[in-house]
């Protein structure tokens, strides 16, 4: 079992004073929906309640209510009913629906994970969310390493520590500064890196954000991430906290109704390796607290954006590994 403990923040209260938080995500195969919410029962407590063929709730747990769900919004939402309509089937007119549910769930499944998405949990407890992962690894559940066509992931909610822009946009920075280490230092499974879910920011814009003189608003703020080309499908998605910041304006960039508004920070880059012995959430987690150090230290951030913005505009080749290589010994120093 693997020993690493959940590294805190520099900030472990949100702007109400109160503990933070943070929800995870985790995507994989090879159990049951049923199987995986007993699990979550019997680990935390609960009540486990079928919303449909594709969804579970446990609730009153522990720490809140799960869910489990196949990740097909499709399925989930029921929106092929509409479609089946069309073309002349109702699924309500059918005696064995449950049966057709299955059907299209077992086909489905082949091809989308399923995933537990948990309550948010309070940093000084998270570590007990460590014994779902060793629970649904002895019950074989298979994680991104499991086959080259698994793009599973790992997403982390953390709580904002303030819906300041200035704190939001140095997080940003923080993060950007990060990635591509983060990307080599956790291996970035290749079926991960060939999708488009954590396309990385284009190279303008994080030298936008990354000028010194960029202060924009909220708005602006905003404005400036879907302009550059920015959507869900970043590693580090803002969608979910620009909906809880401004919905009526982030929802004129919108054309797709996957997000939903919180306070958090929607980090979608980690592997969902839980089959693997060594693999464990504190690791994942930890790498994000680098982002939050990064972050909480101006004088840092300030010249290693610098630092950014030179080393890009001088080099012709070479410029990624080069840049791992800064924040590698800038990793080492800080820990």
């Amino acid at each position: 079992m693997n020993k690493e403990s959940f590294s805190l923040p520099p900030v472990t209260t949100n702007s109400s004073g109160e503990e933070r938080t943070a929800g995870y995500e985790f995507e994989f195969t090879g159990l049951s929906l049923n199987d995986s919410a007993s699990i979550i029962s019997e680990l935390y407590g609960g009540v486990i309640e079928q919303i449909s063929s594709y969804e579970y709730k446990i609730k009153n747990t522990d720490f809140g209510d799960f869910s489990v769900e196949l990740d097909a919004q499709l399925l989930r939402d029921k929106k092929y009913e509409p479609i089946l309509k069309k073309i002349g089937l109702d699924i309500e007119s059918f005696e064995d629906k449950k049966s057709i549910e299955k059907s299209l769930m077992e086909m489905a499944s082949s091809v989308v994970p399923f995933e537990i998405v948990t309550p948010p949990v309070p940093l000084s407890r998270m570590h007990h969310l460590e014994k779902l992962i060793n629970y649904l690894r002895e019950k074989k559940a298979q994680g991104t390493k499991s086959s080259f066509f698994y793009a599973f992931g790992l997403h982390i909610n953390p709580e904002i520590i303030s819906e300041k822009v200035e704190s939001l946009l140095n997080h940003l920075r923080a993060y950007v500064l990060l990635d591509a280490w983060v990307r080599k230092d956790a291996s970035i499974d290749i079926s991960r890196r060939l999708t488009p879910y954590i396309n990385e920011y284009e190279k303008e814009y994080v030298k936008l954000i990354l000028n010194e003189d960029y202060q924009p608003d909220l708005r602006r703020f905003i404005k400036d991430y879907f302009a550059f080309g920015n959507s869900r499908n970043r590693p580090l998605d803002l969608l979910p906290l620009f909906m809880h910041l401004d919905e009526e304006y982030t929802k004129r960039f919108l054309d797709e109704s996957l997000t939903s508004a919180r306070p958090t920070w929607h980090y979608r880059l980690p592997n969902c390796s839980l089959e693997v012995e060594s693999w464990s959430l504190a690791s994942e987690w930890n790498r994000w607290i680098l982002v939050e150090k990064l972050a909480d230290d101006s004088s840092a951030l300030k010249e290693l954006s610098s630092k950014y913005i030179e080393l890009e505009s001088q080099s012709i080749l070479g410029f990624e590994a080069k840049w791992v290589g800064l924040m590698e010994r800038w990793v080492i120093s800080y820990g």
